[in-house]
């Protein structure tokens, strides 16, 4: 059952491609980025997973060394050529759930927009607590029509995450969370 989900997730991104994606969608995350950055700006020094980096939109705006992680082909396509002039940025085609990353690598973690889209978010976001390093900030989205308020807290904590604060902006589709692995 979770095979065929995520191959239809991957399925619909890849057929939505990267330049779909971006007139869909950039707006809207472009406001989710803008949020999260100024609330937790990356220090230089960390290493930033974005796990579920789409058309890359967050790691273009990054001058960390950054890791983009999506299970689109056509979406990291796009990010390539969007990024293809930063230097510090590495693309992976990878699931979610299996993520592949050693234990406690990255000093942040992103998934914005994600967790709605995996079969198994509590296996997803414990496989980000998992590669994180100890005292790391993950930064989780939830959209609104998929997740209460309730429901995202208590998931956050099934998943071991420590929910440090959370902002509920009207205006904004998503719930984000701010945790600490």
């Amino acid at each position: 059952m979770h095979d065929r989900g995520k191959r239809r997730i991957r399925e619909s991104y890849d057929s939505l491609g990267g330049r779909l994606y971006d007139i869909r969608y950039q707006i809207e995350q472009d406001v989710k980025y803008d949020v999260i950055l100024r609330r937790s700006p990356p220090s230089l020094e960390k290493i930033v997973l974005d796990d579920g980096c789409g058309t890359g939109l967050l790691l273009k705006r990054l001058r960390n060394t950054c890791v983009g992680v999506d299970l689109s082909h056509h979406l990291l396509s796009k990010a390539r050529s969007r990024l293809r002039k930063k230097r510090r940025i590495h693309l992976i085609q990878a699931d979610a759930d299996l993520l592949p990353f050693r234990d406690q690598i990255f000093g942040e973690v992103f998934a914005v927009t994600l967790i709605q889209n995996t079969p198994n978010p509590e296996h997803s976001l414990s496989e980000m607590r998992r590669v994180a390093r100890a005292g790391s900030e993950v930064v989780v989205t939830a959209l609104k029509k998929a997740f209460t308020l309730q429901g995202l807290k208590q998931l956050l904590e099934a998943s071991g995450l420590a929910l440090t604060s959370i902002i509920q902006d009207e205006e904004l589709k998503d719930w984000i969370a701010f945790t600490i692995q």
